[in-house]
């Protein structure tokens, strides 16, 4: 499977964060779990399209309005990338939540 090219630019942004991590806070533990969360977030990026397959399957589709229409991945790459970009945000600028 070819990768697209917007997966390779959310693979250069998560490199990019990481490498700010690493320089910034060093390769402490809590700097690692920092990066797996992040890549644990890209994750989703990466397999857009099975997420989107599988999403096809179960009864509450039975009840939509466009049943039986083909389920476009397109708008959960978009969902997924805001999250990445919030997640990278947040660890770039050192938001919290509390």
């Amino acid at each position: 499977m070819k990768a697209e090219r917007h997966q390779l630019v959310a693979v250069g942004i998560w490199a990019a964060v990481c490498g700010v991590l690493a320089i910034r806070d060093g390769l402490g533990e809590q700097t690692l779990g920092k990066m797996l969360a992040l890549f644990l977030v890209l994750l989703p990026i990466l397999i857009y399209r099975v997420i989107a397959w599988l999403s096809s399957f179960g009864f509450p589709e039975v009840f939509a309005r466009d049943y039986g229409s083909r389920n476009a991945p397109g708008p959960y790459a978009f969902f997924f990338w805001i999250i990445f970009l919030i997640v990278c945000a947040s660890l770039l600028f050192e938001w919290s939540l509390w």
